[in-house]
């Protein structure tokens, strides 16, 4: 079993299977079966076995596991905003866009 502590280096692949071997371990320290936490989770129990033996599920089956196991506290840090600066902190204050800025054209020298 695969163990990251550091991340940095990892594909998305190594990081979402690495995720998924702690709530595994996680669930069997509880001592909740596959079969009944598929069940707590809403999803049937194959596609709790593929999350937590290849990293792949949809992103709702990652939040229910991690619901079901009592660690949405562990989200929170991922989104909260990080403040540097009073000017980051200004920034923060304004209205959210909604798009991105279309890129320009940059007009090409005519021979």
């Amino acid at each position: 079993m695969m163990e990251f502590s550091d991340f940095n280096f990892s594909s998305a692949d190594e990081i979402s299977l690495a995720l998924a071997q702690r709530l595994k371990r996680l669930r069997i320290q509880k001592e909740i079966a596959q079969a009944e936490m598929a069940e707590r989770m809403g999803v049937s129990r194959s596609t709790l076995n593929t999350l937590e033996n290849t990293g792949k599920a949809s992103v709702i089956a990652w939040i229910k596991l991690v619901q079901c196991l009592g660690q949405e506290g562990q989200l929170q840090p991922l989104f909260k905003p990080v403040v540097a600066s009073i000017a980051d902190m200004a920034q923060q204050q304004k209205p959210a866009r909604q798009r991105v800025s279309r890129t320009r054209r940059i007009p090409k020298d005519k021979p």
